[in-house]
C-alpha cells in the first residue's frame, strides 16, 4: 500500500512538471488526472487513444488554465500522428497561445515541431499586437469624435447666447419708434400744405385775372400748374396724415412687431388724382 502511494505521488509530480510553466499548479484536479494519462499514452505512441482522453479532458475543463494545457497536448498529438494533421495541430497551438502567448510545450518534441510551434507563437503575437493597435486607434478616434462633438455643442451654445444678447440689445419696442412716422408724417403734411398753398396762388391768378396772363395759352399753363400743385399737395397731405395715424397707433397701442421688410409706402398720381399703395404695420 505504501509503495502504491509512493508511485501515485511520483506520477502526480511528473504530471505537474509536464504542464506549461505559466499554468503549473493552476489546472483543476480532474484535468491534471487526464493530462497524466495523456502523457503516458504519448510515451507509448498511442496517439488515437490520447486524442480520446483529450476530448474527455475538454469536457471537465474549468477555466483558461485547463484550456491552455489541454490544447498544447492536443497540438502535439495531432502533429505526431502518422498521417500528420498539421493544420489541426496549428489550430490547437493557436487556441492555447491566444490564451497564454508565453505558454511552453509540456513535453520534449522534435526540433521540427518545436520550430513550427515557435512560428505559430510569432503569428499569434503579431495578430494580438495588431488587434491592440486597432483597439487603441478606435479608442482615440472615439475620443476625438467626442471632443469634437463637445466642442460643437460649446460653440452652438455660445452662438445661441451671443444671438440672444444681440436680440436683447437690438430689440426696441414699436412705441419707442413712434416718433419716426410722426416726424415723417408731419414733414409730409407740412410739405403738402405748401404745395396746396402754391396751387391756391395759381388759382387766385386766374380768379383775379392777373396782368401776367397776357394770352389764353398763359392762362392754360397757370391752370395746369395749379392743378398739378394741388394734386401733389393733396397726396403729400394724405401720406402725412397716414404717417401721423401710424405714429398714434404705435404709441397708444404699442404697435405690432415691425415686419422684416419694414414700412413701405409709396405715392402715385395719374395727373388728376393721387393714390397711396404699399405696406405699413
Amino acid at each position: 500500500m505504501r509503495a502504491l502511494g509512493g508511485r501515485w505521488l511520483c506520477a502526480l509530480s511528473l504530471g505537474l512538471l509536464l504542464l506549461p510553466e505559466g499554468a503549473r499548479a493552476e489546472p483543476s484536479p480532474d484535468v491534471r488526472r487526464y493530462l497524466m494519462s495523456i502523457n503516458r499514452l504519448i510515451e507509448d505512441l498511442e496517439y488515437e487513444r490520447a486524442l480520446e482522453q483529450i476530448s474527455r479532458a475538454k469536457k471537465v475543463s474549468q477555466g483558461p488554465e485547463d484550456d491552455v494545457a489541454v490544447s498544447l497536448y492536443e497540438g502535439v498529438v495531432l502533429a505526431e500522428l502518422s498521417k500528420g494533421r498539421q493544420d489541426e495541430a496549428e489550430a490547437a497551438f493557436k487556441s492555447a497561445l491566444f490564451l497564454d502567448p508565453d505558454a511552453k510545450l509540456p513535453l520534449s518534441v522534435s526540433p521540427k515541431l518545436k520550430r513550427r510551434f515557435e512560428e505559430v507563437r510569432k503569428k499569434v503575437r503579431a495578430e494580438l499586437a495588431a488587434r491592440e493597435a486597432k483597439a487603441k486607434a478606435d479608442d482615440k478616434k472615439a475620443d476625438d469624435e467626442k471632443d469634437g462633438e463637445d466642442g460643437r455643442l460649446v460653440d452652438d451654445d455660445k452662438e445661441g447666447k451671443d444671438r440672444q444678447r444681440e436680440e436683447a440689445v437690438t430689440h426696441v419696442s414699436p412705441r419707442s419708434r413712434a416718433w419716426i412716422p410722426a416726424v415723417a408724417g408731419g414733414a409730409l403734411a407740412v410739405t403738402g400744405g405748401v404745395f396746396y398753398g402754391l396751387a391756391h396762388g395759381q388759382k387766385s391768378k386766374l380768379r383775379d385775372r392777373d396782368a401776367s396772363l397776357g394770352s389764353r395759352q398763359s392762362a392754360e399753363d397757370v391752370a395746369s400748374k395749379g392743378k398739378t400743385l394741388q394734386t401733389v399737395g393733396v397726396s403729400l397731405l394724405s401720406v402725412g396724415v397716414v404717417g401721423l395715424g401710424i405714429a398714434t397707433g404705435m404709441y397708444v397701442l404699442g404697435g405690432p412687431p415691425e415686419p422684416s421688410g419694414s414700412m413701405t409706402l409709396q405715392v402715385g398720381t395719374d395727373g388728376t388724382s393721387a393714390f397711396i399703395f404699399g405696406r405699413w404695420p
